[in-house]
């Protein structure tokens, strides 16, 4: 005879994984990272195009800074 399996019993707690939770955080730290260089590259970029010449600044500037 075989013998009967049981279905597991769901719990009505939801348990939170532990490991779920640390790759939650990394991937918030990385997402966090990548838009800080993104910006930070914008303003290299600004600041490298106003010292290669002085003849353009206001013209760069409107350009990258809109009001």
């Amino acid at each position: 005879m075989k013998a009967k399996m049981k279905a597991p019993v769901k719990s009505s707690k939801k348990s939170l994984d532990p490991s779920a939770l640390l790759q939650t955080e990394r991937d918030l730290k990385d997402a966090i990272l990548t838009v800080s260089i993104f910006a930070n590259l914008f303003i290299l970029c600004l600041w490298v195009a106003l010292q290669t010449t002085a003849q353009y600044d206001t013209a760069l500037i409107d350009f990258f800074l809109p009001r």
